[in-house]
């Protein structure tokens, strides 16, 4: 009866994690700074710089949170694309949070450190904050090294986890929308994709039966 009891609890915090997490992260996306026309990056943040930091300070939380969510549903499964799962996982939580802690969080920063200064400094914080955004290795609104091995990391990931669950006998929807999540989140955070790929996530783990990924009447059968 304790194990039964200690199993329902542990699958309980695990679907938590796997259910709460893109539904904060989505509705937190929706008010994701975005570019203005006619205006630089530079010049669209400065307006929300507070809030822009704000923000990236929680995604690193709620990025690993996904990262884990994703591993809860794949941990109890087995096969050669569930390791795919985890490989692209794990490099969507380490090079994810790398990229937005580098785009978001010391970008923030630098706007918000010259927003009182003269016009000639903001130009050269303009500059640098354009090389955050387009370095071919850690800029976020480019093909980077970093932003394809995060984005990527979640695209395989997502699309790995989504076939395994299939295989173990998750309802096709579920999968379809796992996959769909997995290309648009994997495209860009920001809206609309960011939104639009938690939407599908929450609503494509909420169809599946924690049964399913928690492995549960195995583990009580034992």
């Amino acid at each position: 009866m304790n194990v039964k009891n200690t199993l329902n609890k542990q699958i309980l915090v695990q679907r938590l994690i796997i259910v709460a997490t893109p539904l904060i992260l989505g509705l937190l996306e929706i008010w994701h700074p975005v570019g203005l026309p006619g205006k630089t990056p530079y010049e669209s943040v400065l307006p929300v710089v507070d809030w822009w930091l704000v923000l990236h300070l929680l995604q690193l939380p709620l990025f690993g949170l996904l990262g884990l969510a994703v591993i809860f549903l794949v941990n109890n499964l087995h096969g050669w694309i569930v390791i795919i799962s985890r490989i692209g996982i794990i490099c969507f939580i380490i090079f994810y949070n790398a990229l937005d802690s580098i785009m978001g969080i010391a970008g923030g920063l630098l706007i918000r450190s010259t927003r009182e200064l003269s016009s000639n400094i903001q130009i050269f914080a303009s500059t640098q904050f354009n090389v955050f955004l387009f370095d071919p290795i850690f800029g976020g609104a480019t093909l980077s090294v970093i932003g394809v091995l995060g984005g990527g990391g979640w695209t395989i990931g997502v699309i790995a986890a989504a076939i395994a669950l299939k295989r173990a006998g998750a309802p096709i929807w579920s999968v379809i929308l796992l996959i769909f999540s997995g290309i648009l989140f994997g495209l860009s955070h920001v809206p609309p994709t960011g939104s639009l790929g938690m939407a599908c996530f929450f609503i494509a783990v909420t169809l599946i039966d924690p049964d399913i990924w928690s492995g549960k009447q195995r583990r009580l059968g034992q």
